[in-house]
């Protein structure tokens, strides 16, 4: 459920939804939680060869999809660094993480 995210993830869930298309660029996560200061750089995408797609912003209590609750669980996981992440749908695609050497070992 929405209404159970801590506000940095439920802010990241509003930036993916109003996005559609993107990147969130270097955006910050502190004990497994987004983090928006200092703020990300937000790159969005528009397709001209299509319709414009009706923006919905969700419902505070509706269900997340499964895409977001991956997100966080990996986030959490992660614990602390830089990210990226590739929108797509409205969804988070692709979670890109900044490493040290060291984080790999």
């Amino acid at each position: 459920m929405k209404s159970a995210l801590n506000p940095g993830q439920r802010q990241t869930v509003e930036i993916i939804e109003v996005l559609g298309f993107g990147v969130i660029e270097r955006l910050s996560i502190r004990e497994g939680s987004p983090c928006f200061e200092p703020e990300p750089r937000i790159v969005q995408t528009i397709k001209l060869d299509l319709e414009p797609e009706q923006l919905t912003v969700g419902n505070a209590d509706l269900t997340l999809r499964k895409e977001f609750e991956n997100l966080f669980d990996e986030l959490d996981r992660f614990r602390e660094g830089v990210v990226d992440i590739e929108v797509r749908h409205s969804a988070p695609f692709r979670l890109i993480l900044e490493r040290r050497y060291e984080g790999l070992l």
